[in-house]
């Protein structure tokens, strides 16, 4: 009986061990699969940014079709102050003011317009005094931009984060939902269209929300809607009555624009650049909205992997098929610590290529040729680390991470991979999340309901502020 005992005894204490040392193994095992890739640096928000490419650029269509800065006396390149950029319209007639328009513009119509503002525009502030100019219920009747931007355009150095959106092939999609849940979750953009009863799923065919550091007062949004003639107009309708304000129209480097008076209490400026095209403001990154029109409209098109496009289609310009795609110019700005295998600009698209499939394209550009052959290298080994995961593996993604190609192109380093539907929705659900997170600690309250007028689909969050960092990618 003693040794039945003792029997008893040792398997217990052996059972035990043995599962002590069973549970440390699994452990080690996920620990050691889910480590994190040793980073020398720290993705960052950027504060002291500004709206603008990765270096400074002055477009020129010049016959020849192409385009390169202004030569000084001395051949080298004139830095134009920002106050010289041309917005857009064609050079035809003397130097003038374009706020003042004191030289009549081919677009304008000869005969007179009783509802278009005839007072000079010599006040920056889109509110100031309403009682010289138009009625903010009236649509006057003043003649858009150009279809296609000329002359010449400069925009600044700066950083840029820039979400495009095929509004329409999202609609059509069957991830539809799932892409509309995510959108609708996108903190603070949100901000600048509620009120104006616009529904950027329903009404609009391309979608930009563009910021050079995500901080709400920067955001920049465009669009190329698909509804009637009077859109924009009506729109800043219902934005004027809800605020209880005026919003007058006036012409600024010969585009239509009107007081956007958001829930932000950032100023910003609404301006028609086409009967469907329009961008939303701060006053004073209009001029660099525009110019990045030119810019983009310049690019080879072909090598950025873009559809060919003018004027303010440039500015919503996407490649082929392509559902959603992100621009960052300046990405250095974004990091801190080492960037010797970072991009100074990266594009990456979604395009469908099934019903169940979708493929994802990314096209880094570095400074040479050699740092991007070295970059291929290192996020080689990134891929690879990171495929061995045992996260990632359970969540879909490990075969997908080893069969992702990354291909050196003289500077550039295209990557592509698939994903399938469900590892789609993974991302968005993942995003949606975080981007609610995020947003929980401060709501903004809804805009003000207006009868017998459609209102915004989705309620508004915040954002992360500036100054913020993570580790890695």
């Amino acid at each position: 009986m003693r040794s039945g005992q003792q029997l008893e005894a040792f398997s217990t204490t052996f059972g035990l061990v043995a599962s002590v040392l069973l549970h440390a193994a699994v452990f080690g095992y996920v620990a050691s699969r889910t480590a994190n890739f040793d980073f020398d640096f720290e993705l960052t928000l950027p504060t002291e940014v500004e709206f603008g490419l990765t270096e400074a650029m002055t477009a020129t269509a010049t016959p020849g079709g192409t385009a390169g800065p202004k030569k000084g006396a001395s051949g080298g390149a004139v830095d134009e102050p920002i106050e010289q950029i041309d917005a857009g319209v064609p050079d035809q007639a003397p130097d003038t003011d374009p706020d003042t328009d004191t030289v009549a513009d081919p677009d304008t119509d000869t005969v007179a317009d009783p509802d278009a503002d005839t007072v000079a525009d010599t006040d920056p502030d889109p509110d100031a005094d309403p009682d010289t100019v138009t009625d903010p219920d009236t649509v006057a009747d003043i003649p858009v931009g150009p279809s296609a931007i000329t002359g010449p355009s400069r925009i600044p150095a700066g950083a840029q984060l820039a979400l495009r959106i095929d509004m329409k092939r999202i609609r059509e999609s069957p991830l539809g939902p799932d892409v509309t849940r995510f959108l609708s979750g996108v903190p603070d953009w949100q901000l600048l269209l509620a009120g104006s009863g616009i529904d950027p799923v329903e009404d609009l065919d391309r979608l930009l929300v563009a910021s050079p550091n995500l901080e709400r007062s920067k955001l920049v949004l465009a669009g190329r809607h698909h509804r009637g003639k009077a859109f924009a107009e009506a729109s800043v309708r219902l934005m004027a009555r809800a605020r209880g304000k005026p919003a007058p129209w006036k012409r600024r480097y010969g585009i239509r624009t009107a007081p956007w008076h958001n829930l932000d209490r950032t100023k910003r400026m609404i301006a028609v650049l086409s009967p469907r095209h329009f961008t939303i403001t701060r006053p004073e990154d209009l001029r660099r909205v525009l110019a990045l029109a030119k810019a983009r409209e310049l690019r080879d098109a072909k090598k950025e992997g873009l559809v060919k496009a003018r004027g303010p289609d440039a500015l919503l310009s996407m490649g082929p098929k392509e559902a959603l795609s992100l621009e960052i110019e300046g990405v250095h700005r974004f990091v801190r610590g080492n960037v010797r295998h970072i991009p100074i600009r990266l594009r990456v698209a979604v395009r469908e290529t099934g019903p169940d499939e979708a493929t994802v394209i990314a096209l880094a550009t570095f400074a040479t040729d050699e740092e991007a052959r070295d970059a291929s290298i290192y996020w080689k080994k990134v891929a690879n680390f990171y495929s061995q995961q045992l996260v990632m593996t359970l969540a879909g993604f490990g075969k997908t991470l080893r069969r992702m190609k990354l291909d050196p192109e003289q500077e550039r380093i295209r990557v592509s991979f698939m994903l399938t539907a469900d590892q789609i929705r993974f991302i968005l659900s993942y995003l949606e999340g975080r981007l609610r997170s995020v947003g929980s600690t401060s709501r903004p309250p809804r805009a003000p309901s207006i009868p017998n007028e459609p209102s915004p689909a989705a309620k508004p969050s915040s954002t992360k502020k500036p100054g913020e960092t993570k580790k890695g990618p």
